[in-house]
């Protein structure tokens, strides 16, 4: 017989208590009906009206209007709300971080000296907890993770030990001598070891590339340049990384500032650059020929008027938005010529309402740079699924992650819609509920 569930109240009870719970758990448990009142499409990037999804485990096996309900689901009404697939965060930092003005070193020395890999990824886990509650089921995790504690972390977040994001891991980053700290003529403690795997060569580099996928990284973190360092990588090195990356079938994100280094790596034949601050019209069309994604990190109004907050003198809103006219002009080009566009926070300082905020903050800074709200949200769908490489992601189509959110107003028509979202689901397990609230209460 069908067990229907006609109100999220009733869910709530589910999700707490009973036996419908267990089996919303269980990987291979009975089916999910959820009844969509407004469905975003990310690849078409629009809503498309009502829409039925079945779920069985972590997995949407069919989309339709009006589907049938198979004996013995839990039928998960949201017919009044929007649905988008669970969020992505192409660039995160979840093990880092760092106050205003610290030097890297100093931070790199209290999480291998004070802190330890034990509180350093509790700290991680209470982040991952804040990227669920925002709506992000998926980040994409970028270095400055001690060594592998970012994969130690995901396997935490997959088996469930706590709940978290899907992480998608690279290890320590791939970096010329120095990696990114300032320049230390006495490391006796290898501060430097402990955060970046130093390159040393062609052969070294393609060393380097295997261990890390032994370890089980999803994508390999390359850093032609590492700024403050003066150090770079060699063409040479930067393209036996790329090379080796893909003879295991894993994606190579740079971090890559300077049009110099840009270009270097875009020829090398990265996936992604990460930031591009000075980037040429030439290096960017070179990019949109090649598919390179640009993840822009830049900050919101929101977010830089947070990051101020403590400034003495506190600046005025006109010199923020000076401050954040470079980033926009620069993100507003990419656009223009075509670039594939994926988000990406790059969050890594003390930000009071929280990680998963700031990731939301993130997409409101695509649209100040001209983006339309929709636009935004396929850079953290549809596109970060494709960066990243896994099918699975991004989008709510048979055979992807049964990853959903679910809020009370469109977010199409404007961001503001995402603070509040009601309803998380990850691979088809309920990770937050408004209890209170349901969509349109």
């Amino acid at each position: 017989m069908t067990r229907t569930l006609t109100a999220l109240a009733a869910l709530a009870v589910a999700c707490l208590a009973t036996a419908a719970e267990a089996q919303m758990r269980q990987p291979q448990g009975p089916a999910l009906m959820v009844r969509a009142g407004n469905l975003f499409d990310s690849e078409a990037g629009r809503m498309v009206g009502p829409r039925d999804l079945l779920i069985r485990g972590e997995l949407v096996v069919e989309v339709g209007q009006g589907l049938a309900v198979p004996d013995g689901a839990v039928v998960v009404d949201l017919s009044r709300c929007s649905v988008l697939p669970g969020l992505i965060d192409g660039h995160t930092h979840i093990l880092m971080e760092q106050a205003q003005g610290q030097p890297l070193s100093q931070v790199a020395a209290i999480d291998a000296g004070i802190e330890g890999d034990a509180l350093r990824a509790l700290s991680g886990a209470k982040r991952g907890r804040e990227y669920l509650d925002a709506g992000f089921t998926t980040i994409r995790d970028l270095g400055n993770s001690g060594r592998f504690l970012d994969l130690q972390l995901s396997r935490g977040f997959a088996e469930g030990r706590v709940p978290g994001p899907r992480l998608y891991g690279s290890g320590p980053g791939l970096a010329p001598a120095g990696g990114q700290m300032e320049p230390l003529p006495h490391d006796p403690h290898h501060l430097v070891g402990a955060e970046y795997r130093i390159v040393t060569g062609p052969d070294d580099a393609r060393a380097a590339v295997r261990e890390a996928v032994a370890a089980g990284a999803w994508v390999i973190k390359v850093y032609p340049e590492a700024t403050p360092q003066r150090t770079r990588l060699s063409v040479a090195e930067l393209e036996a990384v790329v090379d080796e990356a893909r003879r295991h079938g894993v994606p190579v994100a740079a971090h890559a500032t300077s049009d110099a280094a840009i270009r270097e790596a875009v020829m090398a034949g990265v996936t992604s650059i990460e930031h591009g601050y000075e980037v040429s019209d030439e290096t960017l069309r070179l990019m949109a020929r090649k598919g390179v994604y640009l993840v822009p990190t830049d900050p919101s109004l929101e977010m830089a008027q947070e990051f101020s907050a403590g400034w003495t003198p506190r600046p005025p809103v006109a010199e923020i938005e000076g401050m954040l006219a470079g980033p926009r002009e620069r993100f507003a080009r990419a656009h223009r010529i075509g670039v594939p566009i994926a988000m990406g926070s790059d969050l890594y300082m003390p930000y009071g309402p929280g990680r998963g905020h700031g990731s939301r903050a993130t997409l409101t800074a695509y649209v100040e740079s001209g983006m339309t709200p929709a636009e935004a949200l396929q850079t953290a769908t549809w596109n970060a699924g494709r960066m990243i490489g896994d099918d699975r992601l991004g989008v709510l189509r048979p055979r992807s992650f049964a990853d959903l959110i679910a809020l009370p107003l469109d977010p199409t028509q404007h961001l503001d819609a995402l603070k509040d979202v009601r309803l998380v689901m990850r691979g088809g397990r309920v990770e937050k509920l408004d209890l209170e609230r349901v969509c349109g209460g």
